[in-house]
């Protein structure tokens, strides 16, 4: 059974640490994926946490450094240059966190299910990482975590662009019944539906999945596929065969992620931390622990299921959703 370690203090940590086989870190390059927040958005993973992290490492012997890629839409992140400003700007520093940053924008390609998938440089080059996720909400996905981290997060701006564009609806219209419950299901409002009239704003759509899921008479497939099942995919990409750690921090638990500058309002309360060597447990034990005290909160506030990237994380053999909750 795979182990998930769950405590509420920080001070921790180091405890939770010796559940799995930290000194394999020794000697290491490694780098500490995470996401350092958009401009203006207060929610991200903050550098008090991530110094913790880089202790814990150092006292492992490791040569830890932070480590993000660059996005797909122009804003603080969209160049090199620019997110190292923005990571300076958020406290990401090396007075601060005790280590430097490092950010991609050229990757390795890497197959997986038939699909390739730009892994960033530092990732592929890398034998053992460690995940700082902050968990949320996801306009998308419904959930931002662990296989977030790594599925939008660990590729370039190309993969990225591919995985939405692989993801958006296509219109059977024979099958269509114009039942309209589509365009009532659409986060974004990209479809109306007029008696035999169905109207697709492409400008609109974000490529969740959620009308194709919804669809009655199976008129509405992907493009490729969907946009979860991708992401597990390319998450698998970037850690398969690398020794990784997941810590997982349930904190500032918002509608929208941390790259979404209008990101609230925190949905569900301060939970803590958990820890594992699973993507996919760490984000299944993370999704019960908010369900237990806002159940549902992520499809109810997002209108997208996140426990589908659970369930294909595991179909592909990336992770398990069994594990065994240890609370310290």
């Amino acid at each position: 059974m795979i182990k998930v370690i769950f405590f509420t203090d920080i001070a921790k940590l180091s405890s939770a640490l010796t559940y799995f086989p930290l000194e394999s870190f020794a000697g290491k390059k490694v780098p500490v994926k995470l996401h350092m927040g958009e401009k203006k958005n207060p929610y991200f993973v903050k550098p008090e946490l991530v110094k913790d992290v880089i202790v814990e490492l150092k006292k492992a012997q490791a040569d830890p450094f932070l480590f993000d890629t660059t996005v797909a839409y122009h804003g603080s992140r969209h160049t090199k240059t620019e997110y190292q400003n923005l990571a300076k700007l958020h406290g990401f520093t090396m007075k601060n966190v005790g280590c430097d940053v490092i950010i991609d924008d050229t990757g390795v390609p890497t197959m997986v299910k038939g699909r390739t998938y730009e892994v960033a440089d530092h990732l592929k080059q890398s034998t053992h990482i460690f995940a700082l996720s902050h968990v949320k909400g996801h306009i998308q996905s419904g959930m931002g975590g662990a296989i977030k981290n790594f599925g939008m997060g660990g590729v370039t701006k190309e993969t990225k662009i591919k995985i939405h564009d692989s993801s958006y609806p296509v219109y059977q219209k024979d099958t269509c019944i114009y039942c309209g419950v589509c365009a009532e299901i659409c986060p974004f409002h990209a479809i109306k539906v007029n008696e035999e009239v169905w109207e697709y704003n492409e400008q609109k759509c974000f490529g969740c999945g959620a009308c194709v899921d919804s669809c009655p008479s199976n008129a509405l497939t992907f493009q490729d596929a969907d946009l979860q099942f991708l992401l597990a995919c390319s998450a698998k990409a970037c850690v398969q065969e690398k020794t990784v750690l997941y810590l997982n921090e349930l904190k500032r638990i918002a509608k929208g992620c941390d790259c979404d500058p209008n990101a609230g309002p925190i949905i569900c309360p301060d939970i803590g931390y958990l820890l594992s060597d699973d993507p996919v447990a760490i984000d299944k034990a993370s999704l019960d622990l908010i369900n237990e005290i806002k159940e549902n909160v992520f499809l109810t506030v997002n209108k997208v299921n996140p426990l589908k990237q659970i369930k294909y994380g595991e179909e592909i053999g990336l992770g398990s959703s069994s594990y065994e909750l240890i609370k310290l």
